[in-house]
């Protein structure tokens, strides 16, 4: 009798052992869960979102690490986990035509749906190019369509105007917690700020006035803000052309020419064409981060908007 009335005490024991085991690592999932959820497309909107609700709200990003954004297709399961959040937050058309298939999905259900890009100045690629670019535009692009550049956020203060878009939203949802949101807001766009006056003063300290590319262009908006002229083999994010072979001579020219130390290319590419490029001339083939995506590499480092621009500025004057 007492090994049986001991061998129920021990599974007792056992049983609550297991239970509270349980709890204690799933609890934070549990409580997790509660939160309201946002969505957000691309990599730029999920730091600002982040960084403006903290602790208070749990934000999902659509594009996973490392995945290419124009090569990305909202999936059926994308739609119903998007249509149970309380927000929807995009780039833009510009940047993810894609994004209109997953609004029109969810237009009856009570989700936010937040366009990142709407009190945005937006650059149309041609008059960009006619512009900025030091190579001869009329004729390369003759046979060419430019529509805008979805990149905004490569202008620090079109980020800044992104935070502040976000935040007029993330109040409705939750104004009680306002003032946090308030307040984690200001504090990342003076980083931003303080981020872009560092940007200013050092290319001008270094007397950097051109940047050479030879991989898709997407930096616009970058060369926009702070008076950069473009040698470019690419004239726009280049998922629908290739340079021609005269261009790409174009540009190993100039960089022969004008002892250019380095040549750019976008992330998650192979850049093939600045590689080449950098193997006819003395230039270096270096990545300029977009940041449009991160890889996991990035996230386990805790790199975020600001950091991966700073990154961006030290290849630049080195």
């Amino acid at each position: 009798m007492k090994k049986r009335l001991f061998a129920i005490f021990t599974s007792f024991i056992i049983f609550f052992v297991i239970v509270a085991f349980l709890i204690i690592k799933f609890g934070k999932g549990l409580e997790k869960s509660n939160k309201p959820v946002i969505f957000t497309t691309i990599y730029p909107e999920y730091d600002f979102v982040s960084h403006i609700v903290g602790d208070k709200m749990n934000v999902e990003r659509l594009i996973g690490p490392g995945v290419e954004i124009h090569t990305y297709e909202p999936s059926a399961k994308d739609m119903i986990r998007i249509a149970k959040s309380k927000a929807f937050i995009y780039t833009g058309k510009s940047m993810e035509p894609w994004a209109e298939e997953i609004i029109n999905s969810i237009k009856e259900y009570d989700v936010k749906i937040v366009d990142t890009s709407k009190n945005i100045n937006m650059i149309n690629q041609a008059e960009f190019m006619t512009e900025y670019s030091l190579l001869d535009e009329e004729e390369n692009n003759e046979h060419e369509t430019f529509e805008e550049d979805g990149h905004i956020w490569m202008n620090p203060k079109n980020a800044c105007i992104m935070i502040d878009t976000i935040l007029e939203e993330i109040i409705k949802i939750d104004e009680k917690n306002k003032e946090i949101y308030e307040k984690n807001a200001f504090q990342y766009k003076q980083e931003i700020l303080d981020l872009d006056r560092e940007i200013e003063k050092t290319l001008k300290e270094n007397d950097i006035n051109v940047l050479v590319f030879g991989g898709e262009f997407s930096y616009s908006y970058f060369c926009e803000r702070y008076n950069l002229k473009v040698v470019s083999c690419y004239t726009a994010c280049g998922e629908h052309q290739e340079p021609s072979i005269n261009r790409i001579k174009e540009v190993i020219d100039y960089i022969k020419k004008n002892d250019v130390q380095n040549i750019y290319y976008e992330e998650l590419s192979e850049g093939q064409i600045s590689q080449m490029i950098s193997e006819e001339t003395e230039a270096k083939a270096k990545v300029f981060n977009t940041i449009h995506n991160v890889t996991q590499e990035e996230i386990e480092q805790n790199q975020n908007y600001v950091t991966i621009m700073k990154n961006n500025l030290e290849k630049i004057i080195k």
